[in-house]
């Protein structure tokens, strides 16, 4: 096995949750080359993901996206996300081997077939690693132990902490206020009190980053400007020109607040304490989608399961988040 290429072609959380399974790869497998077939949204990042050698975009023409990968002569292809488009573009491949999940009738098209049905106490990103697990001991490599971060930019951390202004001593708390549509957004009124308890409860000074993207730009000018009048040091995130640069640059943050699953996926990457408010479901979305820090690292809040409840975010008990991140930042040095 010297060529292999991997499928995942959705959004850039859903990419960043494959992280630990392309570790596995390149881990066990060093000596191989390892391509991924990404969205054209995730492509700046998969170019910079450590475990990746080259990418192929789904630019949705089909025929052009089959040749391309005919002509790479993979000895592997391992399909993380799995469609019946999928198997007709593969099918133009003569590739020896084809592993996909054990889900859809059309898996009955391949030979090889593992399941990814994590356990409800893990992650979603089990479900890759379970498929890769597979891949490594059908051809006899060793299964690698997982590292405590999967993007080691701590020699680019003094450099963005410079460039959001943190002064010696301070705690940066990065805030997302926007949602990513699963959940329910967080009331303007709940972050702000939020943020007025944490600086009061913090011992270190604190300094909150607004990040936003696009149309979200609006709420995080009303938060700033609902804490005009306090001591508060908050600061509007500067514009970075690409995903990959606002990605790189969580590696400053001691602290990642959101609702939004793909910034806390990111920021969890770097393995940087994250606070997420997620939908009080029953099928436990704030494991599911739980961040790649480790798990003490990782603070999770929903409000009351049910369907009037579940994603009315007023309803999380604010004093017990106040308490607890703040508990967490002050036994940090």
């Amino acid at each position: 096995m010297k060529k292999i290429l991997v499928i995942k072609h959705d959004k850039i959380g859903d990419f960043v949750l494959t992280w630990p399974a392309l570790y596995l790869l390149r881990k066990a497998m060093p000596e191989a080359t390892i391509d991924v077939f990404v969205a054209p949204v995730v492509k700046s990042f998969a170019e910079a993901c450590p475990y990746v050698d080259n990418t192929i975009i789904d630019s949705k023409d089909d025929t052009d996206i089959a040749e391309q990968i005919a002509k790479q002569n993979y000895d592997a292809v391992i399909i993380l996300l799995s469609e019946f488009r999928i198997y007709k573009i593969l099918s133009k491949s003569n590739i020896p081997y084809k592993l996909v999940p054990k889900h859809n009738w059309y898996q009955y098209l391949y030979k090889h077939r593992a399941s990814n049905e994590y356990l409800n106490s893990e992650g979603c990103w089990r479900g890759a690693c379970m498929l890769v697990e597979h891949f490594l001991t059908h051809h006899g490599y060793a299964i690698p132990k997982l590292p405590d971060r999967f993007w080691d930019m701590s020699d680019r951390k003094e450099y963005w902490q410079q460039h959001y202004q943190k002064l010696t001593n301070e705690k940066l708390i990065f805030i997302h206020p926007g949602t990513g549509g699963s959940s329910g957004c967080v009331p303007v009124e709940k972050l702000v009190q939020l943020m007025i308890n944490v600086d009061k409860l913090t011992q270190s000074p604190c300094h909150f980053i607004l990040t936003f993207n696009g149309s979200e730009l609006e709420l995080a000018k009303e938060i700033q400007t609902l804490l005009a009048n306090t001591s508060i040091k908050i600061s509007l995130a500067k514009p970075l020109d690409r995903l990959i640069d606002f990605s790189e640059s969580l590696v400053a943050a001691d602290m990642f607040i959101a609702g939004s699953t793909g910034p806390l996926h990111i920021a969890g990457l770097h393995n940087v304490p994250t606070v997420g408010f997620y939908a009080g479901r029953r099928s436990t979305p704030h494991i599911r989608w739980g961040t790649l820090s480790e798990p003490s690292k990782r603070f999770a809040y929903t409000p009351p399961v049910g369907k009037r409840t579940g994603r009315n975010m007023a309803l999380i008990n604010f004093d017990q988040v106040s308490n607890e991140i703040t508990d967490f930042l002050n036994k940090q040095s």
